[in-house]
């Protein structure tokens, strides 16, 4: 669970208060996920999480994944 307060209203970004942590901040997190998955199945494994640019997919496929999930737009 996460935490974004905006400091002009002094209110939290999130309207519940707390929410999810997503994006670049999860990615060692789920690096390391998708590598002890790879490790512990014989299945395909899918990287996802924290995924911003061609570089962070490559981390995912190195790590052991299969495919990689692709969310909104990649920077270039």
């Amino acid at each position: 669970m996460a935490l974004a307060v905006d400091a002009r209203t002094r209110k939290p970004r999130i309207g519940a208060g707390f929410g999810g942590l997503s994006g670049p901040a999860i990615k060692p997190i789920a690096l390391r996920m998708v590598h002890e998955a790879w490790r512990a199945v014989k299945i395909p494994v899918v990287g996802l999480g924290g995924v911003a640019s061609g570089e962070d997919a490559a981390e995912f496929l190195i790590a052991g994944a299969t495919a990689v999930e692709l969310v909104g737009t990649l920077q270039r």
